[in-house]
């Protein structure tokens, strides 16, 4: 049956099944869309074209067909999660489905009695109707056949089987692996299994490749690619992770445990001015601390206490339960404490013993910032109504309103004789307490809101919500230095005669000098949240963060000595106030007081000035050991020279605890029983009194008076015995047993 013959013969199909070379041959209609898909089940699809294409027996056809197969660009096959095609499968849910009315025989001995070249043509016909899937599978097949022809291997005798009615031949497709013959679990039938998998079972197979492997498998399909990358991602982050907590693991080997009692005095670099720069000698300018910051600069040791404060025990105390979302309160380590509530109240409550509220100040609505002046016994607030209010702490009554900023005061503080004040309008005031006035020269100004101020002697720091810093002097009213090292707002300052720390909404503290001419960050350390408060106490830096937790650092080396939970995790921390033994914790829910235990700090040896924790442990550890090697020496000794057969008997060890209680022991029988013993041996025979050279009046003298017992009775008795026998010293021959039935009946007579 040639070509002519068979498209002659087109008309001829009334099925129009697409399989039968009438219509596999047969003109395309013009204008007719793509070629039609087969309506037969997958199964009954791969069968046919795979014993088609098993009765090939030339290795050029076989060429020809590999040829036109591996033009097929498969990286555009995608697969289906169930493992289908992407075609529309609708139709083809049945088992071993055929089109009606064709005899597959009929076709299968058409293809053996043609030539070469029209079973070549008729099978790439029929390749271009199949789908992605069956198309690889059939790379495969063509791949295995073609090394079988030429290397001479057995053939399958398929020519003279028939297709319906018997079981399925061994599948060539099968036979990859040369031995194989049958695959269970459906892996060799060149079927996407890892898309048919739960994602981290895919993950885990995909994670026993090679990382060579898995770059070859992401150029499968597009989830392939996905699931290959996920995985090469995680095995990086698994690797990133060891080699962490290997780091960690080596320091925290070589770091020894944290003292709650260390103090330390050392010698801290500070920038000098320029009238002291002649007195300083050149080889100062060596020290440890902040030496990459002060490298261009000239420096001065000044020598400062270093403690590590906040370290020891603590106990907490809830002294306000009550929720409001933006509470302001000031504390400064007293009795009392201001805060506001809902009712936009100023109260102020008694901190111990418990706490009770002890006046309401009325009149100010809502309050941004409160600031105690105990020494002058005032207090003071500022709010959105764009005034500053004193009160007076003992009558609860506004003394003085001070107008002049033009926004809502969002900060104060207060130093000495000087108020200063920061507001949205973008200005910061300083005020006169004494005369209530505005120093109208400080014209201190800000690009937006100023969220901060500080004031210490001659400085004032404030800061606003873009992030700007500046530094300004009281006397001289002008502008030292400005710092944009913050790219967000600068919520919380702390300010001393040396340094200048700040803290931002981005969890950054970064420390700097207060002298003009350093203008390098000095230290920064760095949270997962926005910073609230700060400060820093004995060269160690503590914060509070919105994360919940006060962190203690090491001023000088930037370590994170402690961090502290507050226990408030379902609110945020508003604002921390820090005394020397407490933090009072200003959180959403409640107000706190973290009292911390009163420490006696161990001072190390001058000599070893500027040592860190660590060295100071480990010397307090080398101490105890040696105490413990002595003690551990002498104790062998004592048992050696006792002799390990001859311990100590339970008789032997309750007689010397006895004798040492009887010792101590002041009650009114032991004092009777020493007094008898005493009054017996005066007594007693001639030669022992001799002996003692004591008369009867000397011994009656040394027994003292005792209240509350019978001897002052028998000392009465004893000398009207002694009056009244003045011979019996000499001639007394009498027996002790004698005597002593004499003075009983003296003594009942009396």
């Amino acid at each position: 049956m040639d070509s002519a013959k068979v498209r002659g013969q087109d008309a001829s199909c009334v099925h129009v099944c697409g399989m039968c070379p009438r219509c596999v041959f047969a003109p395309k209609p013009p204008g007719s869309a793509a070629r039609r898909l087969w309506t037969v089940s997958d199964e009954f699809e791969r069968r046919f074209v795979v014993a088609l294409l098993s009765r090939c027996r030339n290795v050029k056809q076989l060429e020809n067909i590999q040829k036109s197969l591996s033009g097929t660009s498969w990286p555009w096959c995608t697969y289906a999660r169930s493992g289908r095609s992407p075609r529309d499968s609708g139709s083809r849910c049945q088992k071993d489905r055929k089109p009606l009315c064709v005899d597959t025989d009929a076709i299968l001995r058409w293809f053996n009695s043609s030539p070469d070249w029209m079973k070549t043509n008729y099978l790439c016909c029929l390749l271009s109707m199949c789908d992605f899937e069956l198309l690889r599978m059939l790379t495969n097949l063509t791949s295995v056949l073609l090394v079988r022809l030429k290397r001479g291997y057995l053939q399958f005798n398929v020519s003279n089987q028939n297709f319906n009615g018997q079981q399925d031949p061994e599948d060539p497709a099968l036979m990859v692996v040369p031995g194989a013959s049958k695959s269970m679990s459906g892996v060799s039938q060149h079927r996407d299994f890892v898309s048919c998998l739960p994602v981290n079972l895919a993950k885990r197979i995909l994670g026993l490749l090679g990382e060579h492997t898995l770059k070859r498998c992401k150029k499968v399909c597009w989830y392939w690619q996905h699931l290959t990358e996920e995985t090469m991602e995680e095995i990086r982050f698994r690797r990133s992770f060891k080699d962490q907590d290997d780091v960690i693991l080596k320091v925290f080997h070589s770091v020894n445990v944290l003292s709650p009692t260390y103090a330390n005095m050392v010698e801290v670099s500070v920038p000098i001015n320029g009238d002291e720069k002649d007195e300083v000698h050149p080889a100062v300018q060596k020290m440890k601390s902040f030496k990459a910051a002060h490298a261009k600069i000239q420096t001065k040791p000044v020598q400062m206490e270093e403690r590590n404060v906040y370290c020891g025990a603590y106990f907490t105390k809830v002294l306000l339960k009550e929720e409001y979302q933006h509470r302001v309160l000031d504390y400064r380590g007293g009795f009392l404490m201001a805060t506001t509530s809902k009712d936009r109240l100023l109260r102020l409550l008694c901190v111990a013993p418990e706490t009770k509220p002890v006046a309401v100040v009325r009149g100010h609505g809502v309050i941004r910032a409160v600031q105690f002046c105990e020494d002058r016994g005032l207090l003071i607030t500022a709010g959105y109504d764009a005034c500053i209010r004193c009160w007076n702490l003992q009558t609860d009554r506004c003394e003085k309103v001070l107008y002049g900023h033009t926004g809502t005061i969002n900060c104060l503080d207060v130093h000495a004789d000087k108020l200063v004040s920061g507001a949205k309008d973008h200005t910061v005031k300083v005020w006169s307490i004494q005369t209530w006035s505005l120093f109208k020269d400080f014209n201190f100004k800000h690009r937006g809101s100023v969220l901060c101020v500080k004031i210490h002697k001659s400085f004032l720091c404030s800061s606003c919500i873009q992030g700007q810093v500046k530094l300004w002097n009281m006397e001289t009213a002008s502008l030292l230095r400005v710092i944009n090292a913050h790219k967000s707002a600068v919520k919380c300052l702390f300010l001393n005669d040396w340094h200048l720390l700040s803290g931002d909404s981005a969890g950054k503290v970064m420390a700097w000098s207060v002298s003009c001419e350093d203008k390098q960050c000095l230290k920064m350390f760095n949270h997962p949240k926005e910073v609230k408060s700060l400060t820093l106490l004995y060269l160690r830096v503590v914060t509070g963060c919105l994360d919940g937790k006060i962190r203690v650092f090491n001023f000088l080396t930037g370590d994170c000595l402690r961090d502290i939970r507050t226990e408030s995790e379902s609110g945020r921390i508003l604002s921390l106030h820090f005394q020397d033994h407490s933090i009072l914790v200003n959180s959403t829910v409640n107000v706190q007081l973290f009292q911390f235990s009163k420490v006696f700090w161990d001072y190390t040896d001058p000599l070893q000035e500027g040592a860190g924790d660590g060295v100071a442990q480990e010397a307090n550890g080398e101490n105890v050991k040696q105490s413990v090697i002595e003690s551990e020496k002498a104790a062998s000794g004592q048992m050696k020279r006792r002799g390990p057969h001859h311990p100590p008997t339970r008789d032997a060890i309750l007689l010397r605890v006895g004798a040492s209680q009887r010792a101590l022991r002041l009650d009114e029988v032991s004092i009777n029983m020493e007094g008898n013993a005493r009054l017996r041996d005066s007594w007693g025979p001639q030669t022992t009194r001799d002996r003692l050279g004591l008369s009867a009046d000397k011994q009656n003298l040394q027994l003292q008076p005792r209240p509350n017992t019978c001897l002052p009775i028998l000392q009465r008795a004893a000398s009207r015995h002694l009056i009244s026998c003045p011979q019996s010293r000499e001639v007394s021959t009498a027996p002790a047993s004698a005597k002593r039935q004499s003075a009983r009946n003296s003594t009942a007579s009396a």
